[in-house]
């Protein structure tokens, strides 16, 4: 069985696990959580908050459960905002694959989905589990664990990333590479800085002075001959040159473009729910997969930064706050937040990477 498939099989395992353990939960729709003058709650796409605003600090909701800050602690809650694990660390990430980073004294170590401490808090700082594999930093330098809290390759890098896709993006000594599960490096290319994780089977990598993306295997499979580049997402990943950028496929032929680049608003870095938002005669439109356009809105570049689609809504930040538009490019909840995430399902697994 191949990495990547087994890597797979173990998420879905979790997630199936997950929905399982909270088929009592009362919130099946999407939530997103917000901040409003430094109180956190949750909101649903009508903008209603589902859990006030109550919380000293918030995560999103992972398999199920959401960190709290409540004082000076933080516990968990689950959808229905039943506090399931009381405030007792001085830190908490996301859960990913049944168990989640928590700070003890100081140190980080990981729980599970009852709050019994499962890996001693002994490391620095330490990451979501990914392929069965969570990465820790001992001494400024990185590694990576077991579920057994077991090293399984050694904190020797000046850098790196979670594994994705069962391959990770590690530096060592100023250069930056990718290694398997067994901490064995797969490219021997020089891959320069920026280089991003595995998405659908493909990775963003410079060489030289340009972008292109290799493939599992460590193999050059896009040439290196964009000025930028983005993950792969959907299918397509948003590359440019000479101020214009378009979509590629995964075989480096363009599907959709070119379009004049921006530096804020609708550039359209990735899809989301098959949709992107992009540049045209000064205006934010929305288009498919093809390149066909869908709405021409009403936004305008400089109106706010607005973020890939994901659960049929769009974030924006803009001079007043955080809201979100629709599909149809209108806005959906008014900006007003302080911040604001994503939407997702509750028991939807989607952790953010914490210093």
């Amino acid at each position: 069985m191949n990495i990547t498939r087994s890597c797979l099989i173990v998420a879905l395992l979790f997630v199936t696990a997950s929905s399982h353990t909270n088929a009592q939960n009362p919130v099946r729709e999407p939530i997103a959580t917000v901040e409003l003058h430094e109180k956190w709650g949750f909101i649903d796409r009508s903008g209603r908050y589902v859990l006030d605003k109550q919380f000293d600090g918030a995560g999103t909701f992972s398999e199920g459960l959401a960190a709290v800050k409540i004082g000076r602690k933080w516990g968990y809650i689950d959808a229905s905002g039943t506090l399931v694990i009381s405030p007792q660390f001085e830190a908490s990430g996301d859960f990913s694959e049944g168990m989640a980073s928590v700070t003890v004294g100081g140190k980080d170590g990981f729980i599970d989905s009852v709050g019994a401490i499962t890996i001693v808090p002994e490391f620095d700082h330490a990451w979501p589990f990914s392929c069965g594999l969570a990465m820790v930093e001992v001494n400024h330098k990185r590694g990576y664990i077991n579920k057994s809290g077991q090293i399984i390759v050694s904190p020797r890098f000046d850098f790196a990333m979670p594994f994705s896709e069962g391959l990770a993006l590690v530096s060592q000594s100023g250069k930056v590479h990718f290694i398997n599960r067994l901490g064995k490096m797969i490219t021997d290319i020089d891959i320069g800085p920026g280089a991003e994780s595995f998405s659908e089977g493909m990775a963003k990598v410079q060489v030289g002075k340009k972008w292109g993306f290799i493939d599992s295997a460590g193999e050059l499979a896009i040439a290196p001959e964009f000025d930028y580049a983005f993950s792969f997402s959907d299918g397509l990943a948003a590359v440019g040159k000479d101020q214009h950028y378009w979509f590629i496929n995964r075989t480096g032929a363009t599907v959709a473009g070119p379009w004049i680049s921006t530096s804020l608003g609708c550039d359209g870095w990735k899809f989301g729910d098959g949709v992107a938002l992009v540049q045209a005669d000064g205006r934010c439109v929305l288009i498919d997969e093809s390149g066909s356009v869908l709405v021409q809105t009403d936004l305008h570049p400089l109106d706010g930064v607005i973020y890939p689609f994901s659960e049929g809504l769009a974030r924006i930040a803009t001079d007043s706050g955080f809201g979100y538009i629709d599909e149809n490019g209108m806005i959906a909840i008014q900006p007003q937040f302080d911040y604001a995430t994503d939407f997702s399902l509750p028991g939807s697994s989607r952790p953010e990477l914490r210093p």
